[in-house]
């Protein structure tokens, strides 16, 4: 795998939660800043693949979702 890619949404406390889309979100982690969060999903991605290090992806793909309500 090259790339593994996370969904990001905003956290209702603030912040941001990251959701892997590699079996359906194995990996989850959060973040209060981008860059902690960055930190966060860097750390969780060495946890996941401690032990088949040779899958690990070399890139990782942010991508965010908002979600708003429209005025009635």
């Amino acid at each position: 795998m090259k790339e593994l890619v996370f969904t990001v949404e905003a956290d209702e406390d603030g912040g941001y939660v990251a959701k892997s889309r590699l079996d359906n979100g194995s990996i989850v982690t959060q973040g209060d800043t981008l860059e902690e969060l960055k930190a966060m999903i860097i750390d969780a991605i060495q946890g996941y693949y401690f032990d088949k290090p040779q899958e690990r992806p070399q890139t990782v793909r942010l991508q965010f979702e908002e979600v708003f309500a429209l005025a009635s």
